[in-house]
């Protein structure tokens, strides 16, 4: 844990370091508010501004990415930065990776033909919004 942040150019501060593994652990793309929950059982004294302030460093130094979710709700985490795409269920808030390496060669090929004026893509993530079948 120690060794991400430093590579990642961020000093390891205790704050940093459960803030970093309670990311790491907690389950689908949690919220700043389920971060600092599980940190709280560990390291009362951590206020909600210092998740905050230690998940935007995460995300400008590349350790972690913000995800889109509901209109108005929370922002959400998502600790895996590998090339993937999200689907966001509108009925139950899930937001669920998905990774199809067909779809981007697919959109890779697009950008390649048609190009973007002005702009070079390095990546790309796209954000489905659906229903997830139950069953």
């Amino acid at each position: 844990m120690r060794g991400r942040l430093t590579q990642a150019g961020l000093r390891a501060t205790r704050q940093r370091l459960v803030i970093l593994e309670s990311l790491l652990v907690l389950p689908g793309h949690p919220t700043a508010e389920q971060v600092h929950r599980r940190v709280a059982a560990q390291s009362p004294t951590i206020s909600l501004g210092t998740v905050y302030k230690a998940l935007d460093s995460f995300v400008a130094a590349g350790l972690t990415r913000r995800v889109a979710s509901a209109e108005g709700s929370s922002r959400r985490y998502d600790a895996d930065c590998s090339e993937h795409h999200h689907l966001f269920c509108t009925a139950t808030q899930e937001i669920i990776d998905y990774c199809d390496p067909q779809l981007d060669q697919l959109i890779r090929e697009f950008f390649a033909e048609r190009g973007l004026q002005n702009f070079q893509p390095h990546s790309f993530s796209l954000h489905i919004t659906g229903v997830k079948n139950q069953g």
